[in-house]
């Protein structure tokens, strides 16, 4: 009898399988290093930002389909919630494809491997608003130290004057639209993350690994095509954006540019695209973006998400130093120190450091009491909550435009860092605000006995 089931390509679906810890670490630690290499083949491939985007995307998606037809065949199909939310997270991980690859021509593949780590602190605030996550104390404390750190790290305040190429690109400093969208990257990468893992909660198995990644990847392709006839230079496979220097040996943005062109210009004017560049591309979509992404996928769903976390860290620490001697790319001073804060707070985030001081002082790991009763202290005041946030996001609008308007102008220095170091703080505590206001709104007053007996237990 050829009996079909409903959500299944397949008459009978096969069990599913536990994955070993010892071989979960593995896969995981073989794709965090074909991550580690993303950047390192992005710029050694050398072409178009958008171009290299949509290949790397569209190719990978290719390579896995046949593999996600076996998997929908053989186990079970992803449900319609979870493939709409996987193309909703591809549509802002093309986004950050695109804009991470701008980020790793004007600042290097390193320091935009680190950049992409703003998504630990945009992350809990998506969750804090959309789900009502309440945000850790020391989320305050994180979140201006990470800011300061991605200024640092992407050169800011680093002389122009030292690098080869261009100062200026359409009359903003190189280093700062490097950065601009290495955040750009960071934050659309944070909506990736939250809305996949919203699609991995939809799967109807655990083992599911190939279908989230093809459906993302395929989605993916919008960002890159609308970017290469809107603001790109249309499909080009021929000429690339960095040139060779012939004293320093690293792949610069030509100096022929003159003083100020156009971002449109400043990533047309390369060496030909060679054999080369286009092995570098083949192991970025095989390597990179089909293998990476689909190993990650399938350790990670078996382990801890703090071991997970410490493994994926190892990838943009482990870009970093090769791209030293890879590119000649090494950092600064400030950079490094910025690179130090980034790191500290990824791991802070994902309680690493406190996983690490922990065996150290003899305490133990302190229960999950979030779920627990709360007794209300008082009838909250919604008129005087109401206009701290209203004051909260003016103060917030007024940060952002203060700071902008510096960054436009070439004006950046000390005052620029503590402006945003302010405006995200305000923002941060208007979260905290409105969440625990709603919170407080929604809860009820326990009995004394119940809160005992979770006392005790």
């Amino acid at each position: 009898m050829n009996k079909l089931g409903t959500t299944t390509g397949s008459r009978i679906p096969s069990p599913i399988k536990n994955v070993s810890h010892g071989k979960a670490v593995a896969v995981l630690l073989i794709g965090t290093l074909f991550l580690s290499g993303t950047p390192l083949w992005v710029k050694a491939a050398n072409m178009d930002p958008a171009t290299q985007a949509f290949l790397r995307v569209f190719l990978g998606f290719i390579i896995l389909l046949p593999f996600g037809l076996n998997e929908i065949r053989k186990k079970q199909a992803l449900p319609r919630k979870g493939i709409l939310l996987a193309a909703a997270s591809g549509l802002f991980l093309g986004i950050d494809f695109v804009a991470w690859n701008y980020s790793i021509f004007l600042i290097g593949s390193g320091v935009a491997a680190i950049l992409l780590n703003l998504q630990v602190v945009i992350v809990p605030m998506l969750s804090a608003v959309v789900d009502k996550f309440k945000l850790p104390k020391s989320f305050v404390i994180i979140l201006p130290v990470m800011i300061v750190g991605v200024l640092f790290t992407g050169g800011v305040f680093e002389p122009s004057g030292g690098a080869v190429g261009p100062d200026t690109i359409s009359g903003i400093k190189t280093s700062v639209i490097g950065t601009a969208a290495g955040l750009a990257s960071g934050i659309c990468y944070s909506f990736y993350l939250y809305l996949s893992r919203k699609a991995s909660t939809t799967a109807p198995r655990k083992d599911l690994y190939i279908q989230p990644m093809m459906y993302t990847m395929l989605a993916q392709c919008v960002a890159a095509v609308t970017w290469m006839f809107t603001g790109g230079n249309g499909f080009n496979i021929t000429q690339g954006v960095l040139t060779k220097d012939p004293i320093s040996g690293e792949m610069v943005l030509p100096t022929s540019l003159g003083a100020n062109p156009s971002l449109q210009e400043a990533t047309l004017a390369g060496d030909p695209v060679n054999a080369g560049n286009w092995i570098a591309l083949i192991m970025l979509i095989v390597l990179g973006q089909a293998a990476a992404w689909t190993m990650v996928q399938y350790g990670s769903v078996w382990l801890d998400p703090t071991l997970s976390a410490g493994v994926l860290l190892l990838s943009p620490v482990t870009s970093v130093i090769i791209a030293g001697p890879l590119f000649a790319e090494w950092p600064s001073a400030l950079q490094w120190l910025g690179i130090l804060l980034i790191l500290s707070c990824v791991a802070w985030q994902n309680g690493l450091i406190q996983a690490a001081v922990r065996p150290l002082t003899g305490q133990k790991k302190k229960p999950d009491i979030s779920a627990g009763p709360v007794v209300s202290l008082g009838a909250p005041r919604s008129m005087n909550r109401g206009v701290f946030i209203l004051l909260g996001v003016i103060g917030t609008l007024l940060g952002i435009a203060a700071a902008a308007d510096n960054l436009v102008a070439d004006q950046v220095g000390w005052n620029t860092v503590f402006t945003i170091a302010q405006t995200i703080v305000v923002a941060a505590l208007t979260v905290i605000v409105t969440q625990d206001g709603q919170s407080r709104d929604g809860q009820e007053v326990a009995p004394q006995g119940d809160n005992e007996t979770k006392a005790a237990e």
